[in-house]
């Protein structure tokens, strides 16, 4: 058994991230830009969506690893006469590479330590543990719920 990622899975997680920083960054901008919000508010409406969507991702894989719905899970892909298709390489490309990519706390520190104020730094890092914990882990919650897992 091959603990390490396939090239297929390399390059799902590639294309995922960088269509999901492509988003995050247009969403983010919009948001900023044409809607007037804050930057820390904007990332804060991005990451949620992103862990809504990590959830899911992770609802339906773990239906789809555990064979619901008629679907066989990825351990069976290399069992004899088993084949392998695009559901092997759904949790590498949208829930690795998209939500991944979507989702960053990085640029949520580059928000926060920007600030001109090194007390408006301290309520942003505050702030934003806070919201991570009140926030994003009942939409990972939810997504997960929602996907019927």
């Amino acid at each position: 058994m091959s603990t390490g990622a396939t090239l297929v899975e390399l390059l799902a997680v590639a294309v995922g991230g960088g269509t999901g920083a492509a988003a995050r960054y247009g969403l983010d901008t919009y948001l900023k830009s044409r809607r007037g919000w804050a930057p820390l508010w904007s990332l804060a409406v991005v990451n949620l969506l992103g862990t809504a969507l990590l959830g899911l991702i992770l609802g339906f894989t773990s239906q789809y690893a555990a064979g619901i719905g008629g679907l066989t899970g990825p351990a069976s892909a290399g069992a004899p006469g088993a084949t392998t298709g695009t559901q092997d390489i759904l949790f590498p490309l949208v829930g690795l590479g998209l939500a991944g990519g979507f989702t960053t706390f990085s640029t949520v520190m580059v928000e926060v330590f920007t600030r001109p104020q090194p007390t408006r730094r301290i309520v942003g890092v505050v702030a934003m543990t806070v919201a991570c914990c009140a926030v994003f882990f009942p939409a990972l919650w939810g997504g997960v719920t929602l996907a019927g897992a």
